[in-house]
């Protein structure tokens, strides 16, 4: 702890291991993570100090408050608060102990990466708010993962995640147009298709496709439509209703069993559908194939 109290220093300020022993440190070069586990960071408690780093700060409860010259800023689940450096605060007693990710990026990092974005100077945090990037969550998750293996490279690796964290944390700021993600929804999509090959019989849903693509449920079905040129249910049916065609003309099965593999829950209700779509029943296709 001694060698990273050097370090938490240098983007915390004066901060004591004491002050520290409710929290998890994840530390390199340029950015610090810090979680408090179990109990508040004592030095955040502390009246009027200041950091002279970049912090923001990632919330996953209603249990913080900060105190910035007599203003009162509750925390926002889900939104990130940031404060720039050297500007004295607080942060509030509470019932419960708060839970968050502080990350605390160097005065010298966060300009320098800022440039890309910008001629002018980065902005002055006086207690912002804005929405995070949805890839920042995992890198952080990745970086404290990455600091606690301490693996011949991490360092070289922290120091490519703190860029990445740095950067998503800017494009938040300055709204940033989110990256174009057609070719990896492509591939989710194609995962789909394979899953929905084995396992036409089973039941399907909305949800559970978007579970197999990782997407949520409405992008999920945006993406699939415009990909395939149909809805993911009418694609379904179609699939099954094929599918029941070649079982038809294998001539092994009954069409309660052919409906049953095919994920139709009756026989009726198979040659209801199959109707629907080709304008005969199960028999007369049959009797058509075989003429």
């Amino acid at each position: 702890m001694n060698n990273d109290l050097v370090a938490i220093r240098r983007l915390v300020g004066a901060v004591t291991k004491e002050q520290l022993k409710h929290v998890d440190c994840f530390v390199a070069r340029e950015l610090a993570l810090f979680m408090p586990v179990g109990g508040a960071c004592l030095y955040a408690r502390t009246p009027e100090h200041t950091h002279p780093t970049y912090m923001f700060v990632l919330p996953f409860n209603e249990q913080l408050s900060t105190n910035i010259n007599g203003r009162v800023l509750p925390g926002r689940p889900g939104k990130v608060f940031a404060l720039s450096p050297d500007i004295p605060h607080q942060e509030l007693p509470t019932d419960s102990p708060p839970r968050y990710i502080a990350v605390m990026i160097s005065k010298r990092f966060f300009a320098k990466h800022y440039r890309f974005y910008s001629r002018k100077e980065a902005p002055v945090f006086p207690g912002s708010f804005f929405d995070p990037d949805d890839g920042l969550l995992p890198l952080l998750k990745r970086f404290m993962i990455e600091t606690e293996r301490g693996a011949a490279g991490s360092e070289a690796v922290l120091d490519a995640l703190g860029v990445e964290i740095c950067h998503s944390l800017i494009r938040a700021i300055v709204k940033a147009p989110a990256a174009k993600t057609r070719v990896a929804d492509r591939v989710e999509i194609g995962r789909v298709i394979e899953y929905l090959f084995s396992h036409l019989g089973d039941k399907i849903t909305i949800d559970v496709l978007a579970d197999v693509a990782h997407l949520s449920p409405s992008h999920f079905s945006r993406v699939f439509k415009d990909d395939i040129g149909k809805a993911p249910m009418e694609y379904v049916q179609d699939l099954r209703l094929e599918r029941a065609k070649k079982l038809l003309l294998a001539g092994d099965r009954t069409i309660t069993e052919i409906a049953l593999e095919c994920g139709f829950n009756s026989s009726s209700y198979l040659s209801s559908c199959f109707h629907k779509h080709y304008k005969m029943t199960p028999s007369e296709y049959l009797k058509e194939a075989r003429r």
